[in-house]
């Protein structure tokens, strides 16, 4: 690979995230708006959007694209049949607009989320008085509003970023002809043409990259930390959408998202209930035939064995690594407390591929308990940030009589420390289990003899032109994800300070 030709790559990869981000807060501010701000008919459900990057895997997201705006996807069909076309309309798809698209969609509601919870909670005497001034609505969203905001609003895009520079399956499928990234050029280096020399290159500069984005990500998580620190405990009254230019906004925004993020879920639904063949209607012929397969359930099996080790492993991890840190938070040392809290972002520079590569240059063939190590290493500060904020609750005059009244350390962290944590952690380990059950880069790169992963299972369908079956496949694998996820969410945390 020449410089010239790395140059490139390396610039495609962080010009592809920057479009991605833009793209998605573009949607995701509007919608930040009027879920923070605005009541509306299915405000819930378009809140409850933002659990879709988490427990669906990417796999099956880019499964619906394929089978909505592919070339025999549901809108080219429709058009087909609208306008008596023979040729399909939209080829957008395997292209850069194609993977632009995919990503700021499947990543829109990270942003969403996190700055509607913002915008819901800010405190209004700021406002109130560039009001009683003489100040117009858009003059305080732009020198008042924006400003509150704005660390929710970065914290988030950038978080936006690293997913799609560290993007995979996605730029497989649609990266288009001569678009690849740091991520798919390592992976070929090592698993196509066995040329370490030039991964292990590919890999150090990809993570120089994202040591820089990771470094600006943490400053903006701490800002963001203390503005949510300053806002309102209490949520601001909710209004109705208002005037002509919110409901144009509005309008626009659900089409969009209807268009571009609904629609791709729902013909994953659509085609897996659909049967290939000439004059059948909804059907259970693909579940079926998949159910069939000899490959199917070793598949599930494997998938659900190494998650819920996956899953426990991050789970006791997160836990011990907040006890660590209430435990040196108590004594002081404001440096060590802030390295305490962003040692656990540094997984978020290295990516999986690069992991994969390293474990197979140290071991030369992966097995279960690599696969587990590594999906370990790398998820186990989401168990960190589902646990640690419930730690933080506990006040220090708590903690201080606690230490008081208890023998011993152990004492403290099985009488207040994991009864707090305790919904934290079912909440850790059904988001860990989804993360590692949805997981297709690891398996992939590490190729283990004899094990096959629902999320290969489907790619392998997808990418022999099964659709059908693959969404029958993926939508099991979603259903998985999506029900350990919520069994996680329904234990009920413990609400203000301790």
């Amino acid at each position: 690979m020449t410089v010239l030709h790395l140059f490139r790559v390396a610039w495609f990869t962080f010009f592809q995230a920057a479009c991605s981000t833009i793209l998605a807060l573009l949607i995701g501010l509007p919608s930040a708006f009027f879920c923070g701000r605005r009541t509306f008919p299915g405000r819930k459900g378009l809140l409850s959007l933002s659990v879709v990057p988490f427990c669906v895997p990417s796999i099956i997201i880019a499964l619906g694209y394929v089978t909505f705006l592919g070339l025999n996807g549901g809108l080219n069909k429709f058009f087909m049949f609208l306008f008596g076309l023979e040729e399909p309309p939209v080829k957008i798809l395997y292209s850069f607009a194609g993977l632009i698209i995919a990503h700021g969609f499947y990543n829109f509601p990270l942003i969403m989320k996190t700055v509607a919870d913002s915008w819901n909670k800010l405190p209004c005497e700021q406002a109130e008085s560039a009001r009683l001034l003489g100040a117009g609505e858009g003059r305080i969203f732009r020198t008042v509003t924006i400003y509150q905001l704005l660390p929710s609003i970065a914290s988030s895009s950038m978080l936006v970023f690293i997913y799609c520079f560290l993007s995979f399956i996605m730029v497989l499928l649609f990266g288009g002809i001569g678009n690849t990234t740091l991520e798919v050029e390592i992976y070929k280096a090592a698993r196509a043409t066995l040329d370490f020399k030039q991964a292990a290159s590919l890999g150090i500069i990809e993570t120089v990259i994202l040591c820089i984005v990771t470094t600006l990500y943490c400053i903006l998580e701490q800002k963001s930390s203390r503005a949510k620190g300053l806002s309102s405990p209490y949520s601001s009254p909710l209004r109705k959408i208002r005037g002509s230019k919110e409901i144009i906004v509005f309008t626009i925004v659900m089409i969009l998202i209807f268009a571009f993020f609904v629609s791709p879920l729902l013909g994953i639904v659509v085609n897996a209930f659909t049967s290939s063949k000439k004059g059948v209607g909804l059907s259970l012929a693909n579940f079926a035939l998949v159910l069939k397969m000899r490959s199917f359930w070793p598949s599930v099996k494997s998938t659900v064995t190494t998650a819920l080790y996956t899953a426990t492993c991050c789970s006791v991890l997160g836990f011990l690594y907040s006890v660590l840190v209430k435990f040196k938070e108590q004594k002081g040392g404001k440096g060590l407390n802030l390295f305490l809290k962003i040692f656990p972002m540094i997984p978020m520079s290295i990516s999986s591929v690069v992991v994969g590569v390293i474990i197979t240059l140290l071991v030369k063939r992966g097995s279960v308990a690599t696969l587990v190590i590594a999906q370990t290493a790398l998820t186990w500060p989401l168990a960190f940030r589902q646990i640690y904020p419930q730690m933080v609750k506990i006040t220090s005059d708590t903690m201080d009589s606690a230490s008081i009244l208890s023998k011993n350390k152990l004492q403290v962290i099985t009488r207040i420390l994991l009864p707090v944590s305790k919904g934290a952690l079912f909440s850790a380990f059904g988001f860990c289990f989804a993360v590692s059950a949805g997981d297709t880069t690891l398996p992939l790169v590490l190729a283990i003899p004899k094990y096959d992963a629902l999320s290969l299972f489907t790619y392998r369908l997808s990418g022999s032109y099964r659709f059908n079956e693959a969404c029958s496949a993926g939508l099991i694998l979603a259903l998985i994800c999506a029900l350990m996820y919520i069994l996680g969410q329904t234990k009920k945390k413990p609400r203000g300070r301790i």
